[in-house]
């Protein structure tokens, strides 16, 4: 049975988890489920890129990958967890040194931007191609009402079509020189034109004798590098198609209205009463907070000594199981505290 990508992301995903999550807690990260416990799972074990790298996986193909790594003893099963093997660690480190994860890729801070970028793109892209042609009558590529608007919006303050036209194909070419010969094959054959329809992954990857899995994260990688290309100011037209675009850390709407209330000065207790919510879940709010608000203060929370006592634990041990480092620590802190305390380690991870 031959290694897919997806595999050698689920056993990176299993070593880097060291036994703390089951494996469910990978399939909410492929699916980039945006939930408190995904969210802080993905800082936590620095696993940010992954975060919705795979918005259509299904839980099969997570039991088919897994039950194959089993197979080939790479991972193994501890009752609800998975840890990997020896063997594991040393084909993770062959499949990276000769198949990287794609530079720039990265799941949470890209993969819904480069979504809408790709969508408007396609469909201007479409569009200018069958009028450089001449041709009027043909399919939206892009069905979604709200994309064909912003399209046709952003063509009215664009008279000079052939000049966009050119401009973006400029542009386009320009960008693409930066990346390998076949990711630049893997996005404009996956752009539809007045003379072909744009290709699926699955007929690139056949036509490529590639990875099904790897185009896929290919062709993203090229969107998250325009996405990056754009905000530093080298890609003009680019950065039009996502200027109306939040690109800050997106947070769960229950957590934005958590917030707006600590901001008011209302404690946690006084939180859960008024949104009727269980204190633990004001508490995941917090943490999720305090992964990705910059200046949000945990202090009012867990004391910096505290933090300094809860992370020397956390270091000692090497692990981030919260149930470890509580029994190690002598202050009788609160789960909560704990986590609140270890995401301070890891605001750096993304």
């Amino acid at each position: 049975m031959t290694l897919h990508y997806l595999d050698v992301m689920l056993m990176d995903s299993v070593y880097k988890l060291n036994g703390e999550r089951s494996i469910s807690a990978v399939y909410h990260l492929f699916k980039g489920k945006k939930s408190s416990q995904t969210i802080q799972d993905a800082s936590l074990f620095e696993l940010s890129r992954y975060f919705g790298c795979y918005p259509g996986f299904t839980r099969d193909q997570l039991n088919r990958s897994a039950l194959k790594l089993e197979e080939k003893h790479y991972i193994r099963k501890n009752d609800e967890t998975l840890s990997i093997t020896e063997a594991g660690q040393r084909m993770l480190h062959q499949h990276f040194s000769e198949k990287p994860m794609p530079t720039y890729f990265h799941g949470a801070k890209y993969h819904d931007k480069a979504k809408m970028l790709w969508m408007r793109l396609s469909l201007l892209v479409q569009v200018l191609s069958h009028h450089m042609a001449g041709s009027h009558q043909y399919v939206p590529i892009q069905r979604d009402v709200s994309v064909q608007s912003w399209t046709k919006s952003f063509l009215k303050q664009h008279q000079q079509k052939s000049k966009l036209s050119k401009d973006l194909h400029h542009e386009l070419e320009k960008l693409l020189m930066y990346l390998s010969e076949q990711e630049a094959v893997i996005f404009v054959y996956s752009l539809t034109s007045n003379e072909r329809i744009g290709r699926t992954y699955q007929q690139m990857a056949e036509w490529m004798k590639e990875d099904v899995w790897y185009v896929y994260l290919l062709f993203w990688n090229v969107l998250h590098y325009f996405i990056q290309s754009a905000q530093k100011g080298e890609a003009p037209i680019l950065q039009q198609l996502i200027g109306d675009l939040e690109f800050k850390r997106v947070l769960t709407t229950s957590t934005q209205k958590t917030l707006e209330l600590v901001q008011k000065g209302f404690d946690i207790e006084q939180i859960a009463h008024i949104r009727s919510l269980k204190k633990a879940t004001i508490e995941d709010h917090i943490v999720e907070l305090s992964i990705h608000e910059p200046s949000f203060s945990i202090e009012p929370y867990v004391s910096i000594e505290e933090q300094q006592a809860i992370l020397a634990v956390a270091k000692e041990l090497q692990t981030n199981k919260m149930k470890l480092i509580k029994e190690k620590l002598e202050h009788p802190f609160t789960y909560f505290q704990i986590r609140l305390a270890l995401t301070r380690m890891v605001k750096a991870n993304g």
